[in-house]
This record gives structure tokens, sequence and C-alpha cells, in this order.
């Protein structure tokens, strides 16, 4: 299977901040309505984070929730110093730290990976799902600021100033998270080309 194809199955990367939503007063007037519709249409952004930092898991839909719950209790108080994607970026990445510490269901079932685009062939789709859940294996050994770097900048596309800015750090140090976390990836699956292609990408 060639690059191109095994880099087609990865998840989307993130979309770009787009413009002040005009909706955001009403929030902040705590209008319960405007919240839910907010939330509503986060989800699937929300649920693409977790699921990229996560990996496959059973609780990914439990993380989820949480992480609305903690937007929408977030959203009361946004003063829009930052585009509303960006605060739930953050709160849904404090979120997938608690669940990286924890102990895995015993089901992590590979249905859980983002149905890939219909062009791609069975096998091809079987290939990614397998490499996807490599990689994710790897992840997991990983310290949590180093897993979370090689995510947000190999497989989201963040510069590491970007990510620096969301985790609320210095760009330094996002480097050299991400550096670490490479070469841990490197080490492991090295031979492994989807890996190849994200960190193709990310260099």
């Amino acid at each position: 299977m060639t690059t191109a194809r095994l880099r087609a199955l990865a998840l989307p990367a993130r979309a770009r901040p787009g413009a002040a939503d005009p909706r955001l007063e009403a929030p902040r007037a705590n209008d319960p309505v405007v919240v839910a519709e907010v939330v509503t249409e986060l989800l699937p952004s929300v649920r693409g984070w977790l699921h990229r930092l996560l990996g496959p898991r059973a609780d990914l839909d439990d993380a989820a929730q949480d992480a609305l719950t903690e937007i929408a209790r977030a959203l009361p108080r946004y003063e829009g110093r930052a585009s509303l994607k960006t605060l739930a970026h953050r709160i849904t990445l404090r979120v997938a730290y608690r669940y990286f510490g924890r102990r895995r269901p015993e089901e992590t079932s590979l249905s859980l990976v983002a149905p890939p685009p219909d062009e791609i062939d069975p096998e091809s789709r079987a290939m990614g799902r397998e490499a996807l859940a490599r990689l994710h294996r790897c992840l997991e050994r990983l310290p949590k600021r180093r897993r979370a770097a090689f995510v947000l900048c190999c497989i989201e596309g963040m510069t590491p100033a970007e990510a620096a800015r969301l985790e609320g750090t210095s760009a330094v140090a996002m480097r050299s998270r991400l550096m670490h976390a490479r070469a841990e990836v490197v080490r492991r699956l090295s031979a492994d080309p989807y890996v190849c292609a994200l960190l193709g990408r990310s260099s």
C-alpha cells in the first residue's frame, strides 16, 4: 500500500479556527439553548481530537461526554480571548490527560476508528486500521506530555508553537517533548510506512 493511501486513512487534521461566532454573547448570558447548540456542533471535533489523543478505546464516548460537559460549563464565562474552537480544544486536551492514566477497558474495538473515504478498498482499510492500532499502542507507552506533543504536531499537524499555546507552555518545551516522542516512536515503529508518513509530514 502506498504512503499516500496510508496517509489518507489517518483522521483528518484539525480545522483552522474560524471567525468569532456571533452567538457568543448568548453563552456569556448563560442561554441554555445556545449553549446546547454550540456544544452539539462541537461534538464531532471533540470526539475527533480525543480519538487521536486516546486511540480506539471503549470509553472514548465517556471521555467525549466529560469534555462536552466541561465545555458547556465554561461557555457562560467565555470572553472571546481565543477562538471558541481553541477553548474547546484546550478543555478536551485536559480531559484526555485524565484518561491517559486510566486502565483501558477490555474492549478496544477497531470499529471506533472513523470510517475512511469510500474510495479506499477493503484491504487498504484493514491495513490502515491495524497501523493506527500499532501506533496508538506505541503512544500509550510514552509519558503523557510527550504523547500529547506527538499527537498535536505529528497527527493534528500543529507547529510546536501552536501546540505550545494550546498546552500553555513554551515552544522550546514543546519542541523538546516532540523530539523525545518522535525518537521513541521511530525506535519502535521505524519499519511501519504509516508512521513514517506521519513523521515525514511533521518534520
